[in-house]
């Protein structure tokens, strides 16, 4: 028989107490007050359209918030669901390009970012370490863990990177 629970209640499982729900409440709120801008700018920098940013910002939290009472680091956890959906949304781009769908054609804002179409310019590998590093302030091993990948290669993208975006800003 299933029991159910009435909208705006929390349903409280034997193992945990209303006080431990309200803990891990507060503490995902705290979170997402304090990640979900940082998060943004750092899935912006990633894709290249706001809304889709913002998109993939809210599905990692939602993510995160179902794993809640078993993450030890959920920051690190929400960085590397943010940058796996960036990821995934380019890969689902890349598949309609290469099928003959229509391309998907980011709005036009009136104030463009000059950096962010700089970065575009970039391979994928070395636009996301570059982002990861200067718009998420990660380290290189924060970065490796999350691109899935050895610390030397991340020193390597972000050095060639910005060789890179060197050579496409003076253009």
């Amino acid at each position: 028989m299933v029991s159910e629970v009435p909208e705006g209640e929390l349903s409280v499982s034997p193992e945990t107490s209303p006080v431990d729900e309200a803990i891990a409440l507060a503490s995902f709120d705290y979170l997402y007050r304090d990640e979900y801008e940082p998060m943004v700018r750092l899935a912006r920098g990633l894709v290249d359209a706001p809304e889709v940013a913002e998109e993939i910002v809210q599905d990692a939290f939602a993510k995160v918030y179902e794993r809640w009472s078993r993450l030890d680091q959920p920051g690190g956890y929400l960085r590397t669901v943010v940058v796996n959906g960036a990821r995934s949304e380019l890969r689902k781009r890349e598949v309609r390009r290469r099928i003959g769908l229509r391309p998907f054609i980011p709005p036009q804002p009136e104030d463009q970012d000059y950096l962010l179409d700089a970065l575009d310019q970039l391979s994928p590998r070395q636009k996301t370490t570059l982002v990861l590093k200067f718009y998420a302030d990660m380290t290189e091993k924060e970065i490796a863990q999350a691109m899935g990948v050895r610390p030397g290669t991340v020193k390597s993208a972000t050095s060639r990177g910005l060789a890179e975006l060197r050579k496409v800003v003076e253009q």
